[in-house]
């Protein structure tokens, strides 16, 4: 009965102990597809990747680009008009379409919403006709290759608005997850590539009842995925093609607010479900393994430090001023060994030194790339001794460059007055040897007449 205890009691601390610790995915998982990355949002850090700088066909994970233009260059309400040749530009038979008509009005809203959730191609060259500054679609794609270099997507050439196959029409996952990065800092992009239904208004030739339903479906099946990492999906972007495969442009934000993109790249076109399993497990990799931490809080205390000449000799308390967040490893040690510290102080100190005074800096590095740095400040103030204060004002004025002027003009006149006087003394005797001389010939004089005389 007891041995039945002790292994009751023991299963429950094991349990207890398992539950209570995070579970790390240690490795990278085991994806499938060609190329891949995951980045943070807010800052742009790589969490992992693989062939992320490999030139591959984008589908119509090109129409994140044609959307962030037409927001730059368009407001939501913009009526824009369906020309034939944007809608004989699209096979019909090898992609998806949203029906519309040939001089069918349709604000920029509802057609983004058609691009981006029901990923309707046509859209994507009507759109290109009504921004494009000659309204034309090599305008538009001069826009988009413009967009491209302005973002520095050195691995990208784009030919057209959606992501017909062309062998000049390229991208690749790294790009791809700088460019959805950027194109979510757009309130109105964000919102449309989040949703699951659009409802599709009265246009000049239907009435809003009148759309097929099955063309207002969302291809985005990850948006209604659950997960224990993320608390929701928030986009963005399917495509498919044959030499493409299967792709998604994916993101996903967890409760502690840290939103990660995940780009999967070239997954087997014949597994509709793959590229969604697999970016699920991209994207619950980097919430299991990553967290936002504080590298450093403000006033966060630093240490102790002797100040010359300070009353009692006392020290001074050294904070932080400012603070840093980062997307860092939970496990701690792999952090300690990743994460590193270089602190530079304006030693020696010499009092005084006024409370909040900068003293230093420390920066911060995590695999030895710079993440930020904040200033080391006084957090008491330090006076200065009376006898230094002395020491001090003496010095001051002995230092002081008039005090030194007055000094060599001083010493100038004392040399004048030296050299003066040895030229005064020098004339004085010359005149007293005359005198002298003077004197002696006149007496010779008087003696040699009185001589004479007798």
């Amino acid at each position: 009965m007891r041995k039945f205890s002790a292994a009751c009691i023991l299963f429950s601390l094991l349990l207890i102990f398992q539950i209570c610790l995070p579970v790390f995915a240690e490795e990278v998982p085991d994806l499938s597809a060609e190329a891949f990355i995951l980045i943070d949002m807010e800052s742009g850090q790589v969490l992992t990747e693989k062939n992320a700088d490999q030139k591959r066909s984008p589908a119509s994970t090109t129409k994140i680009l044609t959307a962030m233009i037409a927001l730059e260059r368009a407001s939501l309400d913009t009526d824009m008009i369906a020309s034939q040749t944007a809608i004989n530009s699209v096979d019909i038979y090898n992609y998806v379409t949203a029906g519309i008509k040939p001089g069918e009005i349709i604000k920029l809203k509802s057609l983004i919403e058609l691009m981006m959730v029901t990923s309707a191609n046509e859209v994507g060259y009507i759109i290109a006709e009504n921004v494009s500054p000659d309204g034309t679609i090599s305008g538009f794609v001069k826009l988009m290759n413009d967009k491209a270099a302005e973002l520095g997507l050195t691995g990208s050439h784009f030919t057209n608005p959606c992501g017909v196959e062309d062998s000049d029409h390229y991208t690749t996952a790294r790009d791809l997850a700088i460019l959805a990065r950027e194109a979510m800092k757009y309130d109105a992009f964000r919102e449309i590539v989040g949703k699951t239904e659009i409802t599709m208004p009265d246009t000049n030739f239907r009435k809003s009842g009148d759309w097929n339903a099955s063309y207002l479906t969302y291809t985005n099946r990850l948006l209604t995925s659950r997960s224990k990492y993320y608390s929701k999906v928030t986009g963005i972007k399917t495509g498919y093609t044959d030499p493409a495969g299967r792709c998604l442009v994916a993101s996903a934000v967890n409760p502690d607010g840290m939103e990660l993109i995940s780009v999967v790249l070239g997954v087997d076109p014949q597994d509709q479900n793959l590229v969604f399993e697999e970016s699920q497990k991209l994207l619950e990799y980097g919430f299991a393994n990553y967290s936002i931490r504080d590298v450093v809080k403000d006033g966060e205390y630093v240490g102790r430090s002797d100040v010359a000449d300070a009353v009692d000799a006392k020290k001074v308390e050294l904070i932080t001023q400012g603070s840093i967040r980062h997307i860092l490893p939970v496990d701690s040690e792999r952090l300690s060994q990743e994460l590193t510290q270089q602190k530079k102080l304006q030693e020696p100190f010499k009092a005084p030194i006024e409370k909040g005074q900068v003293l230093g800096s420390i920066e911060y590095f995590y695999k030895g790339k710079s993440i930020g740095s904040v200033n080391i400040i006084a957090n008491n103030a330090i006076e200065k001794t009376t006898i230094a204060q002395i020491r001090d004002k003496y010095m001051e004025i002995v230092n002081d460059e008039r005090f030194i002027l007055g000094l060599k003009i001083a010493g100038g006149l004392v040399v004048f007055l030296i050299i003066l006087r040895l030229v005064l003394r020098t004339i004085s005797r010359k005149n007293s040897r005359r005198r002298r001389y003077a004197s002696y010939s006149s007496s010779r004089r008087k003696n040699a007449r009185f001589r004479n005389f007798r």
